[in-house]
């Protein structure tokens, strides 16, 4: 995958300067599917599960079997009912109100974990004790101390964003333009009456905004830093109440976060489940730029002679869920694939701690310098806000 993607960016380059067809070239670039049959244990059936994850799933891996559902929710076989009739699950899914009996009818190469974030931990800690891969929702943990017990296990995030084919385009012109100066992300999403859900609550959600889909930019940051000098040292996060159109809720549902780097890099990120859908990435570095929102993307490059060229990109055939799904498969059991996941989990859940410790404090907090932190080690905490 990598080498079709260098292929890609080269014509890209050539693109930004007049001599190719860049919109063909990102066109041209399928996905091959997964090379292996996989049976998978699903826990949590909420509607990310059946909506996103499990069609996702389908489109990735048709040949893939989901043998087993956990979930104590009465109503989940009237919804994986409407799956099978819509012919994206075999018929005979056994379902299940608690792990151990689901365990015990396996076996299962991987799980798919969607509870709430209170059940994260526990649940992820089992998994891989069985033998079972994990590939969980966000947040990778709650806490720092959390990512200590997690980092030696098969244990993955479901991240969408980073293999969507505009990001991954950035992402790899980002190396090659010099130093990151300057980002900022926006996502936001139009959220009805959720007080009745576990969501709104902080105790069995961990956080609203932050965590919910601040984690998704953590993430992004965590793999555009990745070395210590770049790393990420302070948070000032802010958040806003409720709107009054609709009943509060006791966690923030809008934030504004900036972020300072060790090398003077400076981002901000705007997080709201009060405002309309928008996914925006907009990266500064020294020889070039790239703005992307929703499926279309604006690259510039500035030449050594100071010309600045510039081309626009549209991912009409874009599936990042699909493609993600795909390549934990293709990479499954693969140890270093694994590591470098875990580092980045761990980054990323670093800087969202690091974000709630500003907002108790009112004022800039450290991030915990997670250099070097793997399978083979932990976070260091100094330098952390309490």
């Amino acid at each position: 995958m990598r080498s079709r993607q260098r292929g890609l960016t080269d014509r890209i380059e050539s693109s930004l300067t007049g001599d190719d067809n860049l919109q063909e070239a990102l066109d041209d670039s399928p996905s091959s599917p997964a090379d292996r049959d996989l049976r998978f244990l699903i826990v949590g059936a909420g509607q990310r599960t059946v909506d996103v994850l499990l069609p996702a799933l389908h489109r990735a891996m048709p040949t893939a079997r989901v043998a087993a559902i956990c979930d104590p929710d009465p109503a989940v076989t009237v919804r994986i009912a409407g799956l099978t009739q819509a012919g994206r699950l075999v018929d005979d899914i056994s379902v299940f109100a608690e792990l151990d009996p689901a365990l015990a009818a396996g076996p299962y190469q991987v799980a798919i974990l969607a509870c709430p974030h209170d059940l994260h931990q526990e649940a992820t800690l089992r998994l891989p004790d069985a033998h079972i891969a994990v590939w969980k929702e966000k947040p990778y943990a709650l806490t720092l101390q959390q990512t200590v017990h997690l980092a030696t296990r098969d244990v993955r995030v479901l991240a969408h964003r980073p293999h969507g084919q505009l990001l991954q385009i950035a992402t790899d012109r980002m190396a090659a333009w010099g130093r990151l100066l300057s980002y900022r992300i926006r996502i936001t999403r139009p959220t009805g009456d959720y007080t009745g859900t576990w969501r709104a609550s902080a105790e069995r959600a961990g956080g609203g905004a932050i965590c919910d889909l601040g984690y998704h930019a953590f993430d992004l940051i965590s793999r555009l830093t990745t070395r210590p000098s770049v790393r990420p040292a302070t948070v000032y996060a802010v958040t806003t109440s409720s709107p009054a159109h609709r009943p509060a809720v006791e966690v923030e549902e809008s934030a504004h976060l900036t972020i300072t780097h060790v090398d003077g890099c400076a981002g901000t990120v705007h997080l709201s489940r009060c405002e309309e859908r928008a996914d925006e990435i907009d990266l500064v570095a020294e020889r070039g730029r790239v703005t992307i929102s929703g499926d279309r993307s604006v690259l510039r490059i500035t030449t050594p002679a100071g010309r600045t060229h510039h081309t626009e990109l549209t991912a009409a055939a874009n599936d990042p869920w699909a493609a993600m799904l795909r390549h934990h498969a293709r990479t499954l059991g693969d140890t270093v694939v694994t590591a470098a996941e875990a580092r980045i989990g761990i980054a990323a859940t670093a800087l969202m701690e690091a974000a709630y410790a500003s907002v108790r404090l009112g004022r800039p907090a450290q991030v915990a310098s997670c250099a070097g932190a793997g399978p083979a080690t932990v976070p260091t905490l100094e330098g952390r806000a309490s």
